[in-house]
């Protein structure tokens, strides 16, 4: 297929989900390498049209593109309905951000309390991940999009981009915790 036929499609699909689940977000394509995004700032969705395609290959389960578009999107939409609990944890973010680009990018990983920020962090962004996907599996439950096995196994895959980097972050944290203990002994 086209490259120009199949993007229009998987707009189309993304606005179809807009629309069957009466929102009103824009919808802007991008070349950030996130397969899909919702800017809670501007209350809009964003799509790597090549990303998307890529991240739906590294699924360890065959699914079709317009389903992963489809509950992907729902996903997003997830997002919006959390819109004000992400714009409340906008100044947190702000500080965490400001901070961390004060110091040296790898002091990050050896600070204990920088570290213990992070870990914060990371979590804040998994607990704004998991409501979005709840938001979504209401609407995929409503709507009936696909399947549960499909929509459990997506769901289960994005959060792994969430979840491992923060259990790593942890261990890093206990280790680094321990040693810190271990001089001051």
């Amino acid at each position: 297929m086209k490259d120009s036929i199949k993007n229009n499609r998987i707009i189309g699909w993304i606005n179809s989900i807009i629309e069957l689940t009466n929102n009103e977000l824009d919808l802007v394509e991008h070349s950030k390498g996130i397969n899909m995004s919702y800017n809670f700032i501007h209350d809009r969705i964003g799509v790597d049209i090549a990303r998307v395609q890529e991240a739906r290959k590294e699924l360890a389960f065959p699914v079709a593109l317009k389903t992963y578009i489809e509950v992907m999107t729902l996903h997003e939409l997830g997002h919006a309905a959390d819109r004000e609990a992400l714009l409340e944890s906008l100044p947190r973010t702000i500080e965490v951000y400001n901070l961390k680009k004060s110091v040296p990018e790898d002091s990050h990983y050896r600070d204990p309390n920088l570290l213990e920020v992070i870990l914060d962090e990371q979590l804040m962004n998994l607990e704004f991940e998991k409501t979005a996907w709840r938001h979504a599996e209401t609407m995929n439950s409503l709507h009936q999009i696909t399947d549960d096995n499909t929509f459990d196994s997506i769901r289960e895959h994005s959060l792994a981009s969430y979840e491992e980097p923060y259990k790593q972050n942890l261990r890093l944290y206990e280790r680094v915790l321990a040693d810190s203990i271990e001089l001051t002994a």
